[in-house]
C-alpha cells in the first residue's frame, strides 16, 4: 500500500506503520487527541482510490455513529470530484466496485457475514453495543476474520477505554495471539513533545478523575465502594428550585410494580444544569393512576418523557395522551459515569424533596464480581429504581437545549407577578 505519510499525525504514522507491517492492530488513544479514528478513514479511502477493484468495511458501535461518521469524516477527507459519498458506503467514480462500506455491530452482528474485504476499520470497538447473544470476541473470529481471508487484508481495532468490559478479554486474548498493539495515554504524547503540558492540565481540569484517567490517561479504570460518592450536600438544589412557566419538563420513568416500585423523575435545565426538582415514586400502582398523576404535575408545561422498555405501559400513557419514548439502555455503564461526571462538574442537582432519588444515590455500589455493575443484593427496598430513571434522564435528555423567556412568557409572568402582589 502506498500512502500519503506526510498527511498524518506522529502518532498515526506509528500506527499505520505497525499495521502495513503486520497487517493488523489494536490501537488504544485518548479521546480527541490521538486522531486513531481518522487513520482508518484515511486508510480505507486511500486503499479503494486505486485502480484494481476492492471493498473496505467501516464497522461502528451503532447505525447512528456509521452516519455520522460518514458526514463529519469522509465528506471532510474525501474529494467529491473522485467519490461517491453517501451514508452508507463511499465509492470511487471511475470504478464504483472500489467502494468502501459503512455499517455497525447492533441489533444484528451476524448481517455482517460474507463479504471479503481488503480491509477492516472497526472503531471504537470497547463502546460496541453488540447484541443478539454475541461478543466481542464471537464479531472477529466468526465475522470479520473469515470475510479478510482471501485477500490477508488489514484489519485496525481501535478505540478509547470503557472499562473492565468486554474489550478488556478481546484486548488481552489477541496480544497473546500476536496482534500487535499501540497504547499511548495523553501523559505520554506530553512526554513525546506532542500536546503542550498547558493543555494537559487545561483538559483534566473539565472531567472526573475516573473519566480522564479511563478516556485521556486510557487506563483500565476500575469501580469500586460508593457508586456515587460525588453526590454530596453541593449536589442538593435550593427548596424553592421550581421550572418556570417557560421551561420544557423533563421526565424519565423505571416502571415497576412489586417489590420495586414506578419512580418518575422531573427536571428542567437552567444556566447549563440539569435540575431533578420532583419525582413519584410509588409501589403496586398501575400506569393509568401514573399517568394521572404525570398529568398534574405537567400541566401547562411543554415536556419530553422517555419510559423503561415496558411497551404495554408505555401505551397506556401514549393512549392517555403523554407521548413517551424508549429510553437507551444499552450503555448502563456509560450513563453512570455520566452522572457521576454531572454530579462532580456541578451540572446535576437534586431537589431535598426527591428523597427516594437520593437514598438510591446515597446507598448504591459497585459490585465486587462484576466491574462496572451495581450491587442490587444491598437494596433492601427492592430496587434502585430512582438510579435506573436518573440513567435514562441523563442519558437521552441531559442535552436537551435548555429553554428560554419569550417575551410572550415574560409579559404572562409580569402579568401574574403584578396580579399576586395586588
Amino acid at each position: 500500500m502506498a500512502f500519503n505519510w506526510t498527511d498524518l499525525r506522529p502518532v498515526q504514522a506509528m500506527a499505520a506503520n505497525i499495521l502495513f507491517k503486520k497487517k493488523s492492530l489494536i490501537l488504544v488513544l485518548p479521546r480527541q487527541f490521538g486522531g486513531k479514528t481518522e487513520l482508518g478513514c484515511r486508510l480505507a479511502s486511500d486503499l479503494i482510490s486505486y485502480p484494481t477493484s476492492k471493498a473496505c468495511l467501516f464497522l461502528a458501535k451503532d447505525r447512528p455513529s456509521a452516519r455520522k461518521a460518514a458526514r463529519e469524516k469522509f465528506n471532510r477527507l474525501c474529494d467529491p470530484k473522485i467519490f461517491d459519498i453517501t451514508t452508507t458506503h463511499i465509492a470511487l467514480k471511475d470504478n464504483p466496485d472500489s467502494i468502501l462500506y459503512f455499517t455497525s455491530v447492533d441489533r444484528d452482528p451476524d448481517r455482517n457475514r460474507g463479504g471479503t474485504y481488503a480491509f477492516i476499520h472497526w472503531t471504537e470497538v470497547a463502546f460496541a453495543k453488540i447484541e443478539k447473544g454475541e461478543t466481542m470476541m464471537g464479531v472477529y473470529e466468526k465475522i470479520l476474520l473469515p470475510t479478510m481471508s482471501q485477500t490477508k487484508g488489514y484489519c485496525l481495532l481501535e478505540t478509547t477505554l470503557k472499562g473492565k468490559n468486554e474489550f478488556w478479554t478481546l484486548y488481552h486474548e489477541l496480544q497473546d495471539r500476536g496482534v500487535p498493539v499501540l497504547h499511548v495515554s495523553m501523559s505520554q504524547m506530553v512526554e513525546m513533545g506532542l500536546i503542550p503540558i498547558d493543555v494537559y492540565e487545561s483538559e483534566k481540569k473539565k472531567y472526573h478523575p475516573d473519566v480522564f484517567r479511563q478516556e485521556y490517561e486510557c487506563e483500565w479504570v476500575s469501580f469500586v465502594g460508593k457508586a456515587y460518592p460525588e453526590f454530596d450536600e453541593s449536589c442538593i438544589a435550593p427548596k424553592g428550585a421550581h421550572p418556570e412557566s417557560y421551561h420544557r419538563i423533563l421526565m424519565a420513568i423505571d416502571w415497576g410494580y412489586r417489590p420495586s416500585a414506578t419512580c418518575v423523575l422531573f427536571a428542567y435545565v437552567k444556566d447549563g444544569v440539569l435540575i431533578v426538582y420532583d419525582e413519584h415514586y410509588e409501589r403496586e400502582e398501575l400506569p393509568s393512576i401514573t399517568a394521572e398523576k404525570i398529568g398534574l404535575k405537567v400541566l401547562g408545561y411543554n415536556y419530553a418523557c422517555v419510559g423503561d422498555h415496558d411497551p404495554s405501559k408505555n401505551e397506556e400513557l401514549i393512549r392517555r395522551g403523554i407521548p413517551v419514548a424508549n429510553a437507551d439502555k444499552m450503555d448502563v455503564l456509560g450513563a453512570r459515569t455520566q452522572i457521576k461526571e454531572m454530579l462532580y462538574l456541578g451540572k446535576l442537582m437534586i431537589h431535598p424533596r426527591c428523597t427516594n432519588l437520593m437514598r438510591d444515590l446515597n446507598a448504591a455500589a459497585w459490585d465486587g464480581k462484576k466491574d462496572g455493575e451495581i450491587d442490587y443484593n444491598i437494596c433492601t427496598w427492592g430496587h434502585f429504581d430512582g438510579e435506573a430513571a436518573l440513567r435514562y434522564l441523563v442519558r437521552m435528555l441531559s442535552d436537551v437545549r435548555e429553554d428560554v423567556p419569550t417575551q410572550r412568557a415574560i409579559d404572562v409572568l409580569e402579568t401574574f407577578n403584578y396580579r399576586s402582589d395586588q
